[in-house]
């Protein structure tokens, strides 16, 4: 369902950033910084209109995400692609042996 549709629980970007900013902040994280570094994060927060506690929180949450999703996306060129999905598609001989023999092997867990 859209949100907007009746439904409470639908999610839309805008609902979760609303969710995000009207969360309670009662964790505090102190760290140490050169004055130099303090007055650059300063003018950048001023120019953006925020908080130096704003502007900070909301860099350091940009880069985690940034650093995470390097975990778990890849971004290949075309042909890259192609040889991954033929490879995904038409497994090599050796490969179908392997994975056979992983399925046809007790489970380590079969004990339990």
């Amino acid at each position: 369902m859209r949100a907007g549709s009746g439904n409470p629980g639908a999610k839309c970007p805008a609902t979760t950033v609303h969710l995000l900013l009207m969360a309670t902040r009662t964790r505090r994280i102190e760290i140490r910084v050169t004055e130099q570094e303090r007055e650059l994060e300063e003018a950048a927060a001023s120019a953006q209109g925020e908080t130096l506690s704003e502007f900070v929180r909301r860099a350091a949450r940009r880069e985690a995400e940034r650093v995470l999703a390097e975990r778990t996306r890849y971004v290949v060129d075309d042909r890259a692609a192609g040889r991954f999905l033929d490879a995904l598609e038409r497994p090599s001989a050796s490969m179908e042996r392997g994975l056979r023999g992983l399925v046809e092997k007790q489970s380590v867990l079969a004990g339990e």
